[in-house]
């Protein structure tokens, strides 16, 4: 094993990590919850995995790892729960740079595609789909997050990152190393397992 298939490791542990604390977090408030220790986590996993992706030639995977860096930073910088806080990008700031950040990652992917010739043009094309699901959902969460003045997981949060795992586990089954698969061996189901507590919660308050 290599060092960059190690800190990949060590990046799909802090993943792992981050989605066993939000988990536990929303099982304890019976509906989604939005603990800091994610946000945390994830920057952390995204840092460390963008290196390994970028050292082991899989740009594919790069931008959603640089894209969603930024968005879990500016998550910190939010409060969190649901009371609004004092630093507020807006809605329309928000929404320009998500569309920016969801287009440069489409072209950066597309021209990336091009350097994974042993992969079939399905699978690449599988994999552009579910890194741009898997990075805009951030975007998602930002941009509603900014509008309501505090960070918090929308339902369509957890629909699209629910997609965008299974994809994501179909394309990286088809790579040469484990390190970037077994980070979505499980993440379809803590979505799942989100959307049904906050439906409960919803059904409940109503």
């Amino acid at each position: 094993m290599t060092t960059w298939e190690v800190v990949g490791l060590v990046g799909q542990a802090c993943f792992f990590g981050r989605v066993l604390a939000q988990w536990i977090a929303s099982e304890r408030e019976k509906r989604s919850a939005n603990p800091r220790i994610y946000w945390w986590l994830s920057l952390l996993a995204s840092i460390l995995l963008g290196l390994a992706a970028l050292k082991m030639g899989e740009r594919v995977l790069l931008p959603g790892y640089l894209i969603n860096a930024a968005i879990y930073m500016r998550n910190l910088t939010l409060s969190p729960g649901g009371t609004p806080g004092e630093s507020r990008l807006g809605p329309i700031p928000a929404a320009l740079i998500g569309l920016a950040a969801a287009t440069l990652l489409l072209l950066w992917s597309v021209e990336e595609s091009t350097g994974a010739p042993q992969l079939a043009i399905y699978w690449i094309a599988i994999g552009i789909a579910g890194q741009a699901i898997w990075s805009t959902r951030f975007i998602l969460q930002w941009w509603l997050s900014e509008r309501a003045g505090y960070s918090h997981f929308p339902l369509t949060f957890w629909w699209l990152s629910l997609t965008g795992s299974i994809l994501n586990l179909a394309y990286t089954l088809q790579l040469e190393s484990n390190i970037f698969w077994i980070g979505f061996v499980i993440a379809w189901f803590v979505p799942l397992r989100n959307l049904v507590l906050e439906y409960r919660h919803r059904c409940k308050a109503a």
